[in-house]
């Protein structure tokens, strides 16, 4: 969940949304595409949701989901140990799943037949049999991953059965190595119950700053609030959600921070940035695919109810 209690924090955050708006006016064919690889097409129309549904109240800090199947996701929210069942042919909730306590709760992932539940500090919840009442049972599971490192993306690789984990914060496990200039994304194997120790993907956020055209006054902001809030670094792009395509294998980087989805081949390359408009997308958190490339994106409320939209791709 992103909070700004920072008056300076907030300046800043209405800069780069300005500046952000700019970037894409400059570009010509697709305004939402700050950057696309050669050879490569982004194959949803971000402005132009196929679906969108109004969640409910107690939905309103949602912040991850996953696909179940049978027209249903299975969703988290920051601030309770619940797994709620969302029907989207009756846009409603049709379960509540208890886990565990009160917590900040931000990525869910189903792997084979257990459910899987990120905190932000980096510890993992194994919900075994979750469907059954009488057989279920939850584990709990401390990774190397901190509050500092501020885990908010999860998603499913189908390649391995592996999850990935989006760090909107320090992106190394050791602190004294240097964090400002990237966001990291780590690999944890629900076979061993292990988190690989090194980065599977980092994002250069020069490379972000670049493409959205950031003018002196932005650079200059976001660098000084990287010296003034360390734990945040730089806020040019945040990771706040992650999907791994079921087609293309590409990997889906949401940001609440930053508004942008980058997409990432899964050798690590960019393959394209995509700017989000505020208005509509207010607070990106969770984000996962159907096994038909449908994607989906809920966003947390803020002033009004939180809500989710649903894309088909156009290619």
């Amino acid at each position: 969940m992103t909070i700004i209690k920072n008056p300076v924090y907030f300046l800043f955050i209405i800069l780069l949304g300005l500046q952000n708006l700019n970037a894409q006016d400059e570009n010509e064919a697709r305004k939402d595409i700050l950057f696309s690889a050669s050879g490569y097409t982004f194959p949803y129309e971000m402005n132009k949701p196929d679906k969108k549904v109004i969640l409910p109240n107690h939905l309103i800090e949602i912040s991850g989901l996953t696909w179940m199947g049978d027209g249903k996701l299975a969703c988290i929210q920051d601030e309770d140990g619940i797994i709620f069942i969302y029907d989207l042919n009756k846009e409603a909730v049709v379960r509540e799943i208890e886990f565990e306590d009160a917590g900040d709760y931000e990525g869910i992932e189903i792997v084979g037949n257990d459910i899987w539940i990120l905190k932000s500090k980096g510890d993992l919840y194994r919900v075994k049999n979750w469907l059954d009442d009488q057989k279920r049972s939850v584990k709990k599971y401390e990774t190397e991953l901190s509050k500092k490192n501020d885990c908010e993306g999860f998603g499913l690789d189908p390649a391995d059965s592996t999850i990935l984990i989006a760090c909107k914060g320090f992106p190394n496990l050791d602190e004294d190595k240097d964090g400002n200039s990237k966001k990291a994304i780590y690999r944890f194997d629900p076979t061993t119950n292990k988190l690989f120790k090194d980065p599977v993907y980092t994002i250069d956020l020069e490379q972000v700053k670049y493409y959205k055209k950031y003018n002196t006054m932005t650079t200059w902001g976001v660098e000084i609030l990287s010296l003034i809030d360390e734990s945040k670094g730089d806020v040019s792009f945040q990771p706040s959600g992650i999907a791994v395509h079921p087609i293309t294998g590409n990997i889906y980087v949401t940001g609440a921070v930053g508004d942008l989805i980058i997409v990432l081949h899964p050798s690590g390359e960019i393959l394209a940035m995509v700017s989000l408009d505020m208005s509509k997308f207010r607070q990106p958190e969770g984000i996962c695919f159907d096994p038909d490339g449908n994607l989906y994106i809920s966003n947390e409320g803020k002033d009004s109810l939180a809500n989710l939209m649903m894309f088909k791709p156009k290619l």
